[in-house]
């Protein structure tokens, strides 16, 4: 009887490993699709796909928010990881954002060790860079009536804005236009000035929660919507924000990334000084489309902060850190990279800026890519990051997509590189260009995880 037992069980793991092949196979087909519908051109050559045309890395054609214009309200030390997936993606999405600074507000202007700080995010970024995926200018200059939406980042940016009489007055003038309006955690304060949540269903973090609850509506759940008010919760709710706003221009808007990874395992290796952005932005996202994630870490062979030394903090490029400052540590693991063991991811991310040359000085985080693709592992690397794969010499004969820092040890090691691709899949290494194409690169990643 237990040997017709275990047959029996072994032939339904078999058949359930078959099924699950088949769904996410047709998946994989399916979300091709989804990919093409944005205006990005995927080409094959065998079993390599490129994700390359005019619209990579740039706003998209099409979508739930094509012709729409989103103006962000911020101050100084606004959350720095809604502002990065809120340009990341809105543009996916076919949205315009605008960056409307509240400038002049001095009393928060600078921390006593960063003189003229300015309208930055708590952890260093700084939205007067160019980069065709916003536009940012002063709110003085802004009409509340050019904004088909208008969304308040959270922070303390917030809590400065709520005390400018001129800012409440444009945003109660958005409303009265017909603007969607928004907020995203604690960034509900200059909405709870101008009354616009009052008697409203909504929801938000602890900032603001016990104000609600006696004002509004309150939800505990990740979104909220009540007419043309959207709020979120926490920033780790910034995804499932961005598809809300989505769905309130097009009610048949279908999040088709929602859960997709679901079962997945991603580990993101956290080394010193990774690029803030291609860390956090996609995290949030890898949470958002149902995949469990790890950060790795490995010690730091040298530190761009000396007084950060002997702090078990890995520091990024810009200020974001792991633990990550805004997204708490019961949504994702930590783990040191000398301990994890191969089943406990599906695919390994490399973020980009100097983490994967630490990667190469340290050693033994080259050497786990060798036997995290020798054990059948997909590899992800964004910017800088292919560095790192062909220093585990993993690229001979394969097409890679990254920062032009990453031609001469491609090529060197037997890839090709080039600046034209934004994404690729070559095999199961999976590569991506700079910061503008990683809604691309995440792309890329999920149809991997889908056909492996």
């Amino acid at each position: 009887m237990k040997k017709a037992s275990t047959k029996t069980m072994s032939l339904l793991v078999t058949i359930g490993c078959i099924i699950l092949s088949s769904v996410f196979s047709a998946n994989a087909q399916s979300f091709i699709q989804t990919i093409e519908e944005t205006g990005v051109t995927i080409s094959e050559e065998g079993d390599v796909k490129i994700w390359e045309g005019p619209y990579t890395g740039k706003m998209k054609p099409e979508g739930p928010l094509s012709g729409k214009t989103i103006g962000v309200l911020v101050a100084s030390e606004f959350s720095d990881f809604q502002a990065q997936y809120i340009y990341s993606y809105a543009s996916e999405f076919g949205g315009k954002v605008e960056f409307l600074k509240v400038g002049w507000v001095k009393w928060k202007f600078t921390r006593p060790n960063v003189k003229n700080k300015g309208v930055h995010g708590m952890w260093g970024t700084d939205l007067s860079e160019k980069d065709a995926r916003y536009t940012s200018k002063s709110i003085k200059e802004a009409n509340p009536g050019d904004y088909d939406a208008l969304v308040v980042l959270g922070g303390h940016s917030a809590d400065i804005m709520t005390s400018e009489q001129e800012v409440i007055d444009f945003i109660k003038e958005g409303h009265t236009n017909g603007a969607f309006i928004g907020a995203i955690g604690g960034g509900s304060l200059p909405l709870i000035r101008a009354g616009i949540m009052n008697g409203k269903n909504v929801t938000g973090n602890r900032v603001v929660s016990f104000m609600l609850k006696k004002i509004a509506r309150f939800e505990n759940t990740p979104v909220a919507r009540d007419g043309r008010l959207i709020t979120a919760r926490n920033t780790v709710n910034t995804p499932a924000f961005l598809r809300e706003l989505c769905k309130a221009f097009d009610p048949d808007f279908k999040p088709e990334r929602k859960d997709i990874l679901d079962g997945k395992k991603i580990l993101v290796i956290a080394g010193e000084d990774f690029e803030d952005i291609e860390l956090a932005v996609p995290v949030m996202e890898y949470l958002y489309r149902g995949a469990k994630v790890t950060l790795a870490t490995f010690p730091a062979p040298m530190r761009s902060r000396p007084p950060m030394v002997g702090v078990d903090v890995v520091q990024g490029n810009y200020g974001m850190s792991v633990p990550l400052q805004e997204i708490p540590k019961d949504h994702y693991h930590i783990m040191k990279l000398s301990k994890v063991r191969m089943d406990d991811f599906d695919l390994v991310q490399i973020p980009g800026a100097f983490c994967p040359w630490n990667m190469v000085t340290a050693g033994d985080p080259v050497d786990f890519l060798k036997e995290a693709h020798d054990a059948g592992k997909i590899i992800a690397a964004i910017c800088h990051g292919p560095i790192a794969v062909s220093a585990a010499d993993l690229v001979e004969g394969k097409k890679l997509a990254g920062v032009n820092a990453c031609k001469d040890p491609v090529e060197i090691m037997g890839g090709t590189h080039s600046g034209d691709w934004s994404a690729v899949i070559d095999g199961r290494i999976v590569s991506g260009r700079v910061p503008p194409d990683i809604p691309e690169f995440l792309d890329a990643i999920t149809q991997a995880l889908l056909n492996n």
